[in-house]
């Protein structure tokens, strides 16, 4: 479990990076060399469109805290052996709530955009495995369990 919880710790920092660039692109006014190539690959359609903001917010910075809610819980279950389940029910949600999110911007990029971003597309593919990391250790479905079933139980 330690291994994992090193490398969910490695690819969130992974993931920070990926998603502190694609603000960077959101908010530069020149036209990115590094990943556009042409219609289809081009993340400045991506991080300049529509769906690149919610509510005034841009997605990449949502995508910054949520890698750094992962990387403090991971960090938080390798050092300490408090809130262990409200935290392992924490790192569930997040992470299903990441790729779910995730999924759907690959969505917008598919049907609406009809464009890619390869630094969006490495995010997705980081979030993947974060969430497949999360989901692969035990203690994570017993934590979300006591979320939704202490109060009942007891």
């Amino acid at each position: 479990m330690r291994k994992k919880l090193i490398a969910t710790f490695i690819l969130s920092l992974a993931g920070i990076a990926l998603s502190g660039y694609a603000l960077k692109l959101h908010y530069t006014v020149d036209p990115s060399s590094f990943c556009n190539f042409n219609d289809t690959l081009n993340c400045d359609v991506v991080n300049k469109s529509w769906a690149s903001e919610i509510a005034g917010v841009p997605v990449a910075l949502v995508g910054i805290l949520g890698y750094g809610l992962l990387a403090i819980g991971s960090v938080w279950l390798l050092v300490t052996q408090k809130l262990r389940q409200l935290t392992w029910g924490a790192m569930a949600l997040a992470s299903i709530g990441a790729l779910s999110f995730a999924l759907f911007l690959t969505g917008v990029e598919t049907f609406s955009l009809r464009a890619y971003c390869i630094v969006c597309l490495a995010s997705q593919a980081v979030i993947l495995a974060l969430a497949w990391l999360v989901w692969s250790i035990p203690e994570t479905r017993q934590g979300l369990r006591s979320w939704f079933f202490s109060a009942s139980s007891s």
